[in-house]
């Protein structure tokens, strides 16, 4: 006899040995109570409670604050995967055994034989022994029954089935990051009791004998099948977005030309065509510049997919170089609205007066550059009842925020927006009109002090609008084929939710990391969310290393496919930043949400530890991200990082795209 937990239990060399089915008998060592010891003190405590006389007592705050968070504990493990259901484990230990038991019972005979000799009854009793393992219990805590057949020593039976639990246990432990097969050339106990033999012939199919070990088989099974309902979802969205954006830019005659932006020059001798237009003194703008917005993804123009929502950081935040042009402009044309810092007879601007009558807000220089006869009225605006007044703020028609200041003939020409409530460039804001969100509601006015900088720019919707619209036909199938191939898959088994916060974490994060390196670059377009799905698909395959077939093949192909991706977008006018921001943040949220199977204690130890590294790890990233968005915008300490944005293969590739819009040699005729 032995004692455990205060209660005298059989040992398995005393007799007799009792059913697990028919009642024990009642320990000896309890006089008080037919519960024992432990039952009997609770009784005798019970007593200090009112009404408590059967034992109860009251849960201190400190157990129920614990029971409480082991139970939250619990369920954010088995939501990511970490944590099994008690009872669901139970049940898979129980289906383990008794695959193993039908597997011993299929040798040779319907009998195996252990020990020194062949034994029916031995197998017979072996089997009973599996069977009835269903549970976590040890080998040592198992009660035999007494009244089953025994034709061998039963030490040697229980030493043999232990040594075979400990052999397929072995089999799971997977040792090293990729979980490398160290049994791979060890015969399989399976074979071994399922075909008689001691041998494994070597498999001509080089595939993972994982699927169909032990517990992951089970764990497999387990894992539900989701419909892809998010990947449709969004699918439908960017087709029907991408409809209505080209009916309304077709409407607002914003649909641009096939190809790639290019600055256009208009001459004189020999004349272009177009020809150039009129200046502020009636003469031909030789040399005018206008840029021509094109788009070789087969959509609108770059200023209209600003208006309905694409990433453009002015619009998000105060840009530092705007408002140092902005300072400079209004030091030039100072004596207005501000006073100069040096005096003298030619310094700011005035109002200009030709002597054809034309008038308009120039500087000294301009006003008599353009007509020596004419008169310059300093620090003074051109009177708008009695002045004919032809020259005033320009708008460039692209998304520069450039103001220059022109005829209307003049601004006709470069498409912009010729601004005939002003006078002068320091008092008007072109961020103003390139930033409206017509349709959302949304807008960003003028400073008041400084009326041609944006007041307080910080429409963060443009971090999540993005992600719904396309530059053109050829972006949106591209992404759509690439979403469709990768997401589903990835829906499949990971779910609707999970997929969601994977889709918008990767998208997000992917054009916060593009706002800081490409500020001034207009984005649009799911490519970040779809590049974090393909840094799911390789954080999937290293954590199911063991049981994919081809693993290293399927490495290499996946490998390969985000490189090319990778290189596309080396190309100029497409935003790589957002595809490498993308697939980062893809990989940590891959690690945080996709769920996964274990193939023993170190791998399940590894995944554990990997998860909580992920966790913080991933909201650090956002933190910094953010912060380096809204306060730090200087990235030339990375010289070599434009690179990774935009390489010029040919001496014809731009890939500055610091400053798009008009160029202006002069701004008045001469």
């Amino acid at each position: 006899m032995s004692r455990w937990r205060g209660v005298e239990v059989a040992s398995v060399d005393d007799e007799p040995m009792y059913d697990m089915a028919s009642p024990a008998p009642a320990p000896a060592s309890s006089k008080a109570h037919p519960g024992g010891r432990a039952q009997g003190g609770a009784a005798r405590r019970g007593s200090r409670f009112p009404g408590g006389g059967n034992g109860a007592r009251r849960k201190s705050a400190w157990e129920t604050t614990h029971e409480t968070g082991g139970k939250v504990a619990t369920a954010l493990g088995r939501w990511f995967g970490v944590v099994m259901d008690e009872e669901e484990r139970q049940i898979q230990h129980a289906g383990y055994v008794r695959r193993k038991s039908k597997a011993y019972k299929g040798g040779v005979g319907g009998t195996r034989t252990f020990g020194k000799g062949p034994s029916a009854g031995a197998a017979a009793t072996f089997n009973t022994l599996w069977d009835e393992d269903s549970s976590e219990a040890s080998e040592d805590e198992l009660v035999i029954p007494a009244n089953l057949p025994t034709s061998c020593d039963y030490d040697v039976a229980m030493a043999h089935y232990r040594s075979l639990r400990q052999e397929e246990t072995g089999k799971i432990q997977k040792p090293g990051w990729f979980g490398r097969e160290v049994n791979k050339a060890r015969p399989s106990v399976v074979d071994m009791l399922g075909q008689g033999r001691t041998s494994r012939r070597p498999s001509r199919k080089r595939h993972s004998k994982m699927r169909n070990d032990t517990l992951v088989a089970a764990q497999l099974q387990a894992l539900p099948t989701f419909t892809p309902w998010f990947i449709y979802m969004m699918t439908l969205v960017h087709t029907m977005v991408f409809i209505g954006i080209s009916a309304l830019a077709q409407q607002n005659s914003a649909w641009a030309d096939v190809g790639f932006p290019k600055t256009f020059t208009c001459s004189i001798t020999p004349a272009s065509d177009p020809p150039c237009p009129e200046g502020f003194n009636t003469t031909q703008m030789d040399g005018l510049q206008k840029r021509l917005d094109r788009n070789i993804f087969v959509g609108p123009t770059e200023k209209f997919l600003v208006t309905v929502g694409a990433k453009f950081t002015p619009c998000m935040r105060e840009d530092t170089d705007i408002k140092i042009a902005a300072a400079q402009e209004t030091d030039e044309q100072c004596g207005i609205i501000n006073t100069c810092e040096t005096a003298g007879a030619t310094e700011g601007a005035g109002c200009c007066t030709l002597s054809s009558g034309r008038s308009g807000v120039t500087s000294h220089a301009d006003c008599f550059a353009a007509d020596a006869s004419a008169t310059w009225d300093q620090g003074n605006r051109c009177d708008e009842t009695a002045d004919f007044i032809v020259l005033r703020p320009c708008c460039a028609a692209t998304v520069s925020n450039k103001c220059e200041l022109l005829t209307r003939t003049a601004c006709d020409f470069v498409e912009g927006i010729w601004r005939e409530d002003k006078q002068f460039c320091a008092e008007t804001s072109c961020l103003t009109d390139v930033c409206e969100l017509d349709k959302a509601g949304l807008s960003i006015s003028a400073d008041a002090s400084q009326p041609n900088l944006p007041d307080n720019p910080n429409q963060w919707v443009r971090f999540i609008i993005p992600l719904a619209i396309h530059a053109g036909l050829v972006q949106l199938v591209f992404i759509l084929i690439v979403q469709w191939n990768v997401g589903i898959p990835i829906e499949t088994q990971a779910g609707f939710f999970r997929v969601f916060l994977i889709y918008f974490i990767s998208g997000i994060g992917g054009y916060v990391i593009s706002g800081i390196f490409a500020p001034l670059q207009v984005t649009t377009g799911a490519d970040p969310a779809v590049y974090g799905l393909l840094a799911v698909m390789l954080v999937e395959l290293f954590q199911s290393w063991q049981i994919v077939n081809n693993k290293y093949r399927v490495l290499i192909k996946l490998l390969v496919a985000v490189v090319f991706l990778l290189m596309v977008g080396t190309l100029p006018f497409v935003d790589n930043w957002s595809h490498i921001g993308g697939f980062a943040f893809g990989i940590v949220s891959g690690i945080v949400f996709l769920p996964y199977i274990n193939f023993g204690s170190w791998d399940l130890a590894r995944k554990r530890i990997l998860l909580g590294i992920a966790m913080p790890l991933l909201f650090i990233m956002f933190i910094l991200a953010f912060i380096a968005f809204y306060r730090i915008q200087n990235t030339e300490f990375c010289i070599w990082c434009k690179y990774l944005n935009c390489i010029p293969y040919t001496s014809e590739i731009d890939c500055d795209t610091s400053e798009f819009g008009v160029d202006f040699s002069v701004s008045v005729g001469l």
